[in-house]
């Protein structure tokens, strides 16, 4: 059973069964490996099964889990021993197949919560709050490595159950964005941008000698400092959790190291007698849409600094690190990017009537025009990976000539050498086979 007291057992039952908060399910009832077992015996499936808990299907997947596992436990060749391990652990996943439902209503109160919640923001504080929706175009993983079960965590509400990204994070990638942008600007520019950035995400003595100084020289960053007045500050822009505006769906996903003793160091090759070890966890589904917002807090009385300036800044800077670098754990492999705007389920009611009025059908988009809009803003070496599959699939090698050519920057074109970041994507990664087919259509080689 769950490892718990006995008056909580009580109260939730002996597999936590009637819990309905997934939050509460993930953080405190995750089932341990070596917990009622019996003696020597461990449940290798425990960190699987208690991801599988919280995930949209959980339910129906744990007691497909359960059947296989008796059908294996009654094979004809199975050994006893391995017979009655199979039979206790599908036990243990019908055990926890069983929970209480969630109540769908309750996550559409919370979805609205969140868009009134921006809308009230807007009313309640106009001027000093910048706010948008972007939709999720790839599955994301916030809090991976934060939960009780190894490298299988993710923020959820307490109350909704509902992911969200934490201000924090939210926080993080936009400063993260803002400094890239700082250290490839020239001259003015450089010195304006760096000017906001330091008012916006404030700063210490030594960020002026670490990341600020990296991203616009640390002459110019003492400089602003000294013109702010202060070598320590407090930044003007708070940033709020971004809470889903749309019904949000967690799966399930893995990662599945094939060669765990290479990677370990344990073996100097990667040899393919090595067994994987699939590492599961979840992950919020592409397609629900999420609000964001930053909140200005004051404005400093510095010359040429307005609250209008400051929050076009850091709605670019925020916007950008969403679409652009992406949220959470495994953006260089294509997850947590989004697209502005929000994703409708139906048509609004003002575009009825057009689509009731006899209208010429426009041309339907080409598959190379449908890629390019969708990717347009993929242009980094840190989400691009996400692009190759659809790119290799174009069938002609103009379209994909036109397709590589839009969407991978020129100054990244003229460098083709293996040791350049942007280009490891074509050629390793889950992504690496179709990148290296690019290249021979293409007849680009990287030296």
């Amino acid at each position: 059973m769950i490892p718990a007291t006995k008056d909580v057992i009580a109260l939730v039952g002996e597999w936590a069964e009637a819990v309905e908060n997934r939050s509460l399910l993930h953080e405190k009832f995750a089932l341990p490996k070596v917990w009622g077992a019996g003696e020597g015996g461990k449940l290798d499936n425990a960190g699987r099964w208690s991801v599988l808990r919280i995930v949209t299907r959980g339910s129906d997947l744990l007691r497909s889990d359960s059947q296989r596992l008796l059908r294996e436990a009654g094979g004809r060749n199975a050994r006893p021993e391995v017979a009655e391990r199979k039979e206790r652990d599908a036990h243990v996943a019908d055990k926890m197949a069983t929970m209480a439902r969630a109540d769908g209503a309750l996550a559409k109160v919370g979805n609205a919560n969140a868009r009134r919640f921006l809308d009230d923001l807007n009313r309640s504080f106009t001027g000093m709050v910048a706010t948008f929706e972007a939709t999720l175009g790839a599955r994301m993983m916030v809090n991976l490595a934060g939960g009780v079960v190894e490298n299988a965590g993710i923020a959820l509400d307490r109350c909704f159950s509902l992911p969200l990204i934490p201000g924090s994070a939210v926080k993080g990638i936009t400063r993260t964005q803002a400094l890239w942008e700082i250290r490839e600007a020239k001259g003015d520019e450089k010195l304006r941008l760096l000017s906001q950035a330091m008012l916006l995400f404030g700063y210490g003595a030594h960020d002026l000698r670490g990341d600020l100084g990296w991203a616009g020289g640390p002459d110019v960053a003492q400089a602003v400092a000294q013109a702010i007045g202060a070598q320590d500050f407090k930044g003007c822009a708070c940033f709020l959790p971004a809470y889903p505006t749309t019904p949000a769906t967690l799966v399930v996903d893995m990662v599945n190291p094939h060669y765990p003793s290479y990677y370990t160091g344990r073996n100097p090759r990667a040899e393919d007698n090595e067994n994987p070890i699939p590492n599961y966890f979840p992950a919020v589904e592409a397609g629900s849409t999420f609000g964001f917002a930053a909140l200005l807090n004051r404005v400093p009385k510095l010359p040429n600094i307005t609250a209008a300036a400051l929050l076009a800044q850091v709605k670019q800077w925020l916007e950008r690190a969403v679409t652009r670098k992406g949220v959470g754990a495994k953006t260089a492999a294509g997850y947590g990017w989004f697209e502005l705007g929000r994703q409708e389920t139906a048509l609004p009611s003002a575009l009825v009537a057009q689509v009731a009025a006899p209208t010429t059908p426009a041309a339907p988009a080409s598959p190379v025009d449908q890629l390019i809009a969708r990717f347009k803003n993929l242009n980094t070496k840190d989400n691009f990976p996400a692009a190759l599959p659809q790119m290799a699939g174009l069938a002609s090698d103009a379209d994909l000539r036109r397709a590589f050519e839009t969407l991978v920057p020129a100054n990244e074109r003229n460098k083709l050498r293996k040791s350049n970041p942007y280009w490891q994507a074509f050629t390793s990664g889950k992504a690496g086979a179709d990148g290296q087919k690019i290249l021979v259509r293409l007849g680009l080689k990287l030296t």
